[in-house]
């Protein structure tokens, strides 16, 4: 059993969605409910969305409707007309990206047969388990990446075990039921294509939609099923290990019953192809992938599944490690009640996470496990809810969310080491970059690439918006120039030469369409115009919505700055000729307009106007410059960035409050991260709008899951990367050890933390002081390091392979 600091643990099953335990390998996933005699999993593969790829032809936006928009949009800028510039902008809107898709739903049931239900009653309404009539108990252990339950029924007691395997591919669900038969039921709210079964083997083809409008259009027909369909299809092949197996099909889906206890395997594969590119249309091969995918774990063995499991789970997994608290160590076989920890920093509106410290340090190995769990190489990226959904029109289609949401999921792998894990995001950054060169042009006249607000596994890059929504997110051309920095961060961390030549294309292109953006001003400076500062509006006279468009947001201004910056530096450190461009490069660089200070002396969200019709607002990518960028601010802009955060309060949504903290640990504010933290550990609660947050006041779910709300995977990832701002620094150069504890945080240790430039750094602390630390060192050369604590100051240098231990005042130690 997992040490209570690495497992989730109920006393009762599931009653909705957010208190069912996820699992994934970062294709397939489940969310497993811990019933008893009636047992319920939502299955997800990352792969099946609506779709596919919207390509209609001619384009609904030509480069003469473009070019005349944008500039009738930047002549009303000019003039102070900024409505109307606002509106202009709805001419560049193309649909919407498509909506990540639930593939089904799997009951099993002790004692009876839970038939399969019509696609219209497979709904998250229907979702519940039978309460257990006897001692229950069901958990998820973190390092093992199980979800378990153990519990006493009529007829004796049920153990289960689900866990999903990277290396076999498949799902296991192990049930001991004390000599009852047990059955297994799979239905889908998809359409069900195919289905057979025979030998103890029972198979499905499933296909999904082929649009599903986002929720926020409100139309009466949102999901909807194309008379010659091109989406994806995805082939479910299901065999029980055990008794006397008996397996058949049912009008609405596929039923498996054993006699005794049984062991499920499952392997799920789809038509989809690669991100960017139209699904096959033939499921023959997935489904011959699948079957066999599920031959090749049986001959195994499952023991030796479950071992190559929990040993791929385990090599990322334990990178890593936070404790916290002086609490006296708790046995492996402790009990470990999430509930008694969610309830030990509640305190009435407010939450003290000082009262439970075990739960900030559970929430650091959550955060990191959910994301090993939706995205591993060979996978789809971790979208809004990560790799889990059971809706057909989830919130905010559960797409990819760029403006914040999908750089934030992805934060904490860098600084965590589950640089694995980044590969899918760069894959679809890629994929990005070969879609958009078309819209580039076609749009903006430009060079490169470029990529908007929010879009899916098609790799969508247009303006979205279907010509009426809110240019506030639905226009913002520099997706692309924010998610290149994870490219760059990459680089910075690690020195990898193969990895740099990779990315440089993609990388130039973000530069050039910047380079073709930037517009000259005349005093001689770079800015944009129109730009939106998503996804907040200013104050205009005469009208109760103010604006969204106007010149030179900070965003913009900070995102190209950090983009050609880090290129001429990759440039030299890398050796890479690209002659043209990195001269243009360094001729923009210091031409960029600075970014200012308003009147109340807060930064500048645009550089002409002040006033925001909402000055609470959740976004806050004007301090982008502040995190995550390695820019280091002056103090005159810290400073303003200080005012900034105060005057936009605490309050705000899961991902909101998480941004918040690492910003206020960049900016050495022990005392804010610790506020954060305690808004971000109360129980998530449904209230309505109000001034303090409103519906936007995030929290946690029952299972830790975070609210936006609904729940938003971005906040459980960016938490992570906050408390690591938190306890090591090295944004500008210079290690820096506890630069931001939060005070009720004064104990603990942790291990594995990253810093850029290849550095391991693992510490201890008591009484909120370093009591020492180990660093060590992966790149190929040696490094002189400058480490700094408090008023401590030393040079290190360190050989390749290296470890060198200081004391609190970092004084060397013997090693």
């Amino acid at each position: 059993m997992a040490h209570p600091v690495h497992r989730l643990e109920f006393s009762s099953p599931a009653t909705e969605w957010v208190e069912a335990l996820p699992v994934g390998n970062g294709r397939l996933a489940a969310m497993v409910y811990g019933g008893v005699e009636d047992e319920l999993l939502w299955l997800n593969d990352g792969s099946v969305w609506s779709g596919p790829p919207r390509r209609p032809q001619p384009h609904p936006v030509t480069s003469e409707v473009a070019a005349a928009a944008i500039a009738a949009s930047r002549e009303a800028v000019a003039a102070g007309d900024y409505v109307a510039a606002e509106q202009a902008l709805h001419a560049l809107q193309h649909s919407y990206p498509q909506s990540f898709q639930p593939l089904a739903r799997l009951r099993r049931t002790i004692g009876r047969v839970h038939e399969p239900s019509p696609q219209a009653e497979v709904v998250p309404a229907n979702d519940t388990v039978t309460a257990p009539s006897g001692r229950h108990a069901r958990g998820l252990d973190l390092q093992a990446a199980t979800a378990w339950t153990r519990a006493e029924a009529p007829a004796g007691t049920v153990t289960q075990r689900v866990f999903v395997s990277a290396p076999h591919q498949v799902m296991v669900v192990q049930v001991e039921s004390s000599g009852q038969p047990v059955a297994f039921t799979l239905d889908s709210p998809l359409r069900l294509e195919q289905s057979g079964a025979e030998d103890g083997e029972a198979w499905m083809v499933l296909r999904a939609p082929d649009d599903v409008v986002p929720g926020f259009q409100r139309e009466p027909d949102p999901i909807r099923w194309a008379q010659d369909p091109r989406g994806v299809q995805a082939a479910v092949v299901m065999r029980a290990l055990g008794g006397e197996v008996r397996a058949r099909t049912a009008p609405h889906g596929v039923v498996i019953e054993v006699d005794g206890g049984a062991t499920l395997v499952m392997a799920v594969r789809t038509t989809f192809t690669r991100l960017g590119q139209d699904p096959s249309g033939d499921p023959g091969p997935a489904l011959a992938a699948a079957r066999q995918l599920v031959e090749q774990a049986a001959a195994a063995g499952l023991e030796q599944v479950e071992r190559e499991h929990v040993a791929a789970h385990r090599a990322l997994y334990d990178r890593a490690e936070l404790r916290l608290g002086n609490r006296p160590e708790p046995a492996v076989d402790a009990p470990a009640d999430t509930d008694a920890l969610l309830e030990a920093v509640a305190q009435g509106e407010t939450a003290r996470v000082g009262a439970a410290p075990e739960l900030a340090a559970l929430l650091f190995q959550y955060g990191r496990y959910l994301l090993i769990s939706s995205s591993r190489p060979g996978g789809t990226p971790a979208n809004l809810q990560g790799i889990w959904n059971q809706q057909m029109q989830p919130p905010w289609s559960s797409d990819f969310t760029m403006n914040i949401n999908l750089e934030m999921n992805y934060w904490l792998a860098e600084t965590t080491g589950l640089v694995e894990c980044l590969e899918p995001l760069f894959a679809l950054i890629e994929a990005f970059a070969e879609r958009g060169t078309e819209p580039a042009e076609r749009v903006y006249g430009s060079q490169g690439w470029v990529a908007h607000h929010a879009s899916d596994i098609w790799a969508f890059v247009d303006p979205m918006g279907d010509g009426t929504h809110d240019p506030a997110w639905a226009f913002w051309p520099f997706a692309g120039v924010w998610l290149s920095s994870h490219m760059v961060d990459r680089l910075t961390f690690s020195h990898d030469e193969e990895a740099a030549r990779r990315f440089w294309p993609t990388l130039a292109g973000a530069a050039r369409f910047v380079l073709d953006w930037l517009e000259p001003r005349p005093d001689g400076t770079l800015g944009t115009s129109p730009s939106t500062s998503p996804e907040n509006r200013f104050a205009v006279a005469g009208t109760a919505r103010g604006s969204s468009v106007a010149a030179d947001s900070t965003m913009d201004l900070e995102l190209s700055r950090g983009l050609l910056r880090s290129l001429l530096r990759l440039a030299e450190t890398y050796g890479i000729a690209d002659e043209a461009l990195l001269q243009e490069a360094a001729e923009a660089l210091p031409r960029i307009r600075q970014i200012g200070v308003d009147s109340a002396g807060l930064l500048r969200e645009w550089a002409d106007v002040e006033e925001m019709v909402d000055p609470r607002h959740r976004h806050l990518v004007h301090l982008v410059g502040v995190h995550p960028t390695d820019a280091s601010p002056s103090a005159y802009i810290a400073d303003a960035a200080r005012r900034s955060l105060d005057a936009r309060g605490d309050e705000g949504t899961g991902w909101s409050l998480a941004w918040k903290m690492a910003m206020r640990a960049r900016l050495r504010d022990p005392e804010g991260v610790q506020r954060l933290l305690d808004l971000f550990v109360r129980r998530s609660v449904e209230i309505e709008p109000g001034p303090t947050g409103g519906r936007w006041r995030g929290g946690l779910y029952r299972n830790l899951f975070s609210a936006h709300p609904p729940f938003q995977i971005d906040g459980n990832l960016g938490v992570v990367a906050a408390i690591s701002e938190a306890l090591l620094a090295s944004h500008a150069g210079v290690l820096e050890l506890l630069p931001a504890l939060p005070p009720d945080l004064p104990d603990g240790e942790v291990r594995g933390l990253r810093a850029r430039g290849g550095l391991v750094v693992d510490m201890r602390w008591r009484g909120g002081a370093l009591t020492g630390a180990r660093i060590s060192s992966d790149h190929p050369v040696p490094r002189t390091v400058r480490v700094v604590h408090g008023s401590h100051e030393r040079v290190l240098d360190i050989a390749p392979g290296q470890s060198v231990r200081v004391a609190h005042d970092l004084s060397l130690e013997q090693s």
